[in-house]
């Protein structure tokens, strides 16, 4: 059975901030519970009511299990194209539909010598999607066009593309010499590697 599409990260941003601070507290040794009631109390994420940190906390939360506490401590004091690499695997391993349009567009186009993809390329890979997927076919072109804007404005963030008259310049995220020798050390981490450009 082919795994479903999930259009739910239509309110979704890279976090940098607020990855921080919940990371900082997370390496200070606070469980979730004592973090979730810092967020609340303090109001550390300086939103504007309670609903929106209860619609924040867990969106932010949850991205990072998938950092050890080694690439915790890159994401505090690292240089700003590892936090970067780091924010955009976290984000990319909480939601399919990103990880698939990165590794089939911008991983398969830089991988081709393809510098530049399109916007009739983005088209493609939903009507790619439409054909294998029913799921997303129901969804509208409003919804399409959202997912589309979350994932472009994410990437062009960590600054791996870039807006150019022809479309996106892809561009490689550069690695530390001590990140990429850590993941060298924990292959669990591998896939770091493409979805930065440096397999």
């Amino acid at each position: 059975m082919k795994r479903v599409y999930s259009a739910g990260f239509t309110a979704e941003h890279l976090y940098r901030n607020e990855m921080k601070l919940i990371i900082d507290l997370q390496v200070q040794g606070l469980s979730k519970q004592e973090i979730k009631e810092k967020v609340f109390e303090e109001n550390i994420f300086q939103c504007r009511s309670e609903a929106a940190i209860k619609d924040l906390f867990p969106r932010v939360y949850k991205r990072t299990p998938f950092l050890d506490d080694y690439l915790k401590q890159v994401v505090l004091n690292g240089g700003r194209s590892d936090q970067n690499s780091l924010l955009l695997y976290s984000f990319l391993k909480c939601f399919k539909l990103p990880s698939d349009f990165f590794l089939e567009v911008i991983h398969y186009n830089f991988n081709n010598f393809k510098a530049t993809i399109t916007d009739g390329t983005i088209h493609t890979f939903f009507e790619e999607k439409e054909q294998q997927y029913e799921q997303v076919r129901e969804w509208s072109d409003q919804t399409k066009y959202k997912l589309k804007q979350v994932m472009l404005k994410l990437l062009i963030e960590v600054e791996l593309l870039e807006r150019n008259e022809a479309g996106y310049l892809i561009k490689p995220l550069p690695l530390s010499r001590e990140l990429s020798e850590y993941i060298e050390l924990n292959q669990q981490y591998q896939d770091l590697l493409a979805y930065t450009l440096n397999d």
